[in-house]
């Protein structure tokens, strides 16, 4: 599988937004979605369990997308020193349940 960037366009404000880029001082929620397809092409060394009978919280490559996703924002890697400089919070998993056979 093919490895893809991620890419955060700038801001489309001219000027930019004062939050654009957001401050490191300041607490950020993202949201990030796409298809599961797209998300693997992002990381894909990492499994995502799509088992909707033994799902976990948070999958295991969620908090690796966080990270990333902090990388491109800020340009610099998330600061382990820094308690919750990334928290994953929530996960839409609409797509795995999909999956489950209706009975």
């Amino acid at each position: 599988m093919m490895c893809f960037e991620l890419d955060i366009p700038p801001c489309v404000h001219d000027p930019a937004h004062p939050l654009h880029p957001p401050p490191l001082d300041k607490p950020l929620r993202i949201q990030i979605e796409g298809p599961l397809v797209a998300v693997q092409k992002l990381l894909p060394s990492i499994q995502w369990h799509t088992d909707p009978l033994a799902l976990v919280f948070p999958q295991p490559a969620a908090h690796e997308l966080a990270k990333l996703t902090y990388r491109v924002i800020y340009g610099q890697d998330v600061s382990p020193e820094v308690i919750g400089d990334v928290i994953v919070r929530d996960e839409y998993l609409g797509w795995v349940m999909e999956e489950i056979p209706h009975r």
